[in-house]
């Protein structure tokens, strides 16, 4: 545990708190191989005389821990013969393993990590003890000896990023003080542990800030709800950006599913603290913490593997969010605030020399959907680009044809963003046919209700639902298209047709997607004026919260009864992941949410076939 105590003002004695560089056994291998075995396939010969005759070659190097010290292992190979002119007689050549026992120590000035070795072991190719000719083992000892013994890693770069990451956190009117601190940071111990070699870093803390206890926090005006809301978006590009960094990794399922709880947890949060107004001012510090906690183990896993030039650069993004997470034990007293330059600096580390762009964008990010497992981007004919509202004149609206015939096709294409789309025409036929009438509710029920069916049978068919989960599904769908929107895409006001939002203005469509949670996953353009899309994509979202986490989990806690299948399930679709254990608290203690009863008695209506009741919220124009 950190104890950690800054003070602002008066003077206490000089307090020296720790913050760890951890470097993970394969990061240490790939710094390694990077810095010492650079010769073809990761070797290096420690000795190579007379064209071959004579050589030591070193390879495969791996590290682990024993008895609190480095069990650093590798393959060997040795050639031993007499050299005459041009030719090598009668050479003995040996293959094997070598494993030095090595105790790591670092320089507290120039930050060089390096290794003595201590005692080495000689196996032979099938890792059993090697019985060799002493010349062999006098050639092994004394060259990879020497050369083991002057292989050493740089850790100025990642403590100088750490200085420069950590100081622009601090208040300005602190930063003096703050400066101060960091210029004392120093190596000073190293110990071995059984997954990584930690380097503990000393610094030096000498003033002290207190928040009384009884403060109460200021309410957050308008100007600083929307400075949350800025450097919150870009928090959010800054998670998806580091997210897809590991694109190209071979990432298990588990991974998968963890990247993918974290981001929506983040996403959830926010909408709905935004919602209720209980917004704080520390989101973003509080959100870095817990995201780096769920996704440390991954990002160390996948990248410490790549030997490249970057390594180091991850291992100083590993160490900067490592120190803020300690510094996250000491509360609010340090007054750290996670800035935007703090953040691009960041992902700097991690982007491979390529510029660092955070673009809070409604666009979807292909690479997103692939890395968390979605597949490929939802697919629509239609396009569905326009304005937030378009012109409708009831008067002159012709509601005997059977297509819906709309007006004002010269007003519509006059609108710059609809004209230059060549399908115009049928675009809005398209939106205006599923708009709701008082006299005609029977027919718009039986085509929304066969649009649901269609999107769900062609998921059904990609998702590899079992069969029997397959008509509980179809009903979780209508039912959640009933509590979300009463099955409405678009309604029409004061002669204007607009697409369906919600009360807090978050979700929007059939299927009320959120545009916040889903940013980057949908195309929130076709979400609005797409019904077809909106239904896929809700449908989409269902599946994940049913397959991934309600009968993934409940299987493990025994028999599924469907009430709480299709509960649990829109419980997460309302409020994200940490809604299925809060669901099933609520359940066990009988205290619903009224958003919970309300879709369960739809989920009974539906079930029933009570239709009829449609006529509560569905009223139409």
């Amino acid at each position: 545990m950190v104890v950690f105590l800054f003070l602002l003002s008066g003077f206490t004695p000089v307090k020296t708190i720790t913050l760890p560089l951890t470097i993970d056994y394969p990061l240490l291998r790939s710094l390694v191989i990077y810095n010492a075995f650079t010769e073809p396939d990761q070797t290096v010969a420690v000795l190579n005389e007379n064209d071959g005759c004579i050589y030591v070659v070193l390879s495969e190097p791996n590290f682990f821990e024993e008895s609190s010290q480095i069990r650093f292992e590798t393959k060997v190979q040795v050639s031993v013969g007499t050299p005459v002119k041009e030719k090598c007689f009668m050479p003995i050549k040996w293959e094997g393993y070598a494993v030095f026992f090595q105790k790591p120590k670092i320089d507290s000035q120039t930050m060089i990590l390096s290794f003595d070795t201590m005692d080495s072991i000689l196996y032979n190719k099938h890792r059993k003890p090697a019985k060799i000719a002493g010349v062999v083992w006098e050639l092994v000892q004394t060259w990879a000896y020497d050369y083991l013994d002057s292989i050493s890693v740089n850790l100025a770069p990642p403590l100088s990023e750490l200085k420069s990451f950590l100081l622009p956190l601090f208040p300005e009117d602190t930063r003096g003080q703050a400066e101060k601190m960091l210029s004392s940071l120093r190596p000073e111990r190293v110990l071995v542990t059984p997954d990584a070699v930690q380097i503990n870093i000393d610094v030096n803390v000498e003033e002290i800030y207190e928040t009384p206890e009884d403060l109460e926090p200021l309410p957050i005006s308008g100007e600083e709800l929307e400075a949350i809301t800025e450097a919150w978006e870009f928090w959010d590009a800054f998670l998806v950006s580091i997210i897809t960094s590991l694109i190209k990794e071979p990432l298990l399922e588990n991974d998968r599913q963890i990247l993918f709880s974290t981001l929506l947890e983040t996403r959830y949060r926010f909408i709905t603290e935004l919602s209720e107004r209980t917004l704080e001012r520390d989101l973003v510090r509080e959100q870095f913490i817990m995201a780096w906690k769920n996704l440390s183990t991954i990002f160390r896993t996948h990248l410490g593997n790549e030997v490249s030039k970057y390594t180091l650069g991850y291992l100083a993004f590993f160490t900067a969010s490592d120190a803020l997470t300690a510094f996250d034990e000491l509360g609010p007293t340090l007054g750290i605030e996670i800035s935007r330059n703090g953040l691009i600096r960041l992902a700097g580390l991690l982007s491979k020399d390529k510029p660092v762009l955070f673009d809070y964008d409604t666009n979807v990010d292909t690479d997103l959907r692939k890395i968390l497992d979605l597949g490929a981007p939802l697919v629509t004919s239609t396009p569905a680009y326009g304005p937030d509202e378009l012109d409708l004149d009831k008067t002159e609206y012709n509601k005997n044809d059977g297509n819906h015939l709309w007006y004002g096709l010269k007003q519509f294409l006059a609108a710059p963003a609809w004209a230059k789309t060549p399908n115009s025409e049928i675009e809005f036929r398209d939106i205006v046919k599923w708009l709701v009438l008082k006299d005609d509710l029977d027919t718009y029920m039986k085509r929304v209700k066969q649009l649901l069916k269609s999107s769900t049978s062609n998921l059904l068919k990609r998702n590899k639902l079992p069969e029997k989960y397959h008509q509980i599904f179809l009903e979780i769908i209508f039912s959640t298209a009933w509590q979300e929107s009463c099955f409405q895409q678009f309604k029409v006001k004061e002669g204007k047709i607009t697409y369906l939002r919600s009360y807090n203005k978050t979700s929007i469509g059939l299927m009320q997607v959120n545009e916040r949670v889903w940013r980057g996953i949908y195309n929130l353009k076709h979400l609005k004026w797409n019904i077809r899309y909106n239904a896929m994509a809700g449908g989409e979202i269902i599946d994940l919260y049913f397959q991934r986490y309600a009968l993934k989990k409940l299987k493990i806690k025994g028999p599924i009864d469907s009430d709480t299948l299709a509960g649990v399930t829109y419980a997460m679709y309302n409020g994200g992941p940490r809604h299925f254990y809060q669901f099933l608290k609520r359940k066990e203690q009988g205290k619903y949410y009224l958003s919970d009863r309300l879709f369960l008695k739809k989920y009974r209506w539906v079930q029933n076939d009570q239709w009829a009741y449609i006529d509560d919220c569905l009223v139409g124009w």
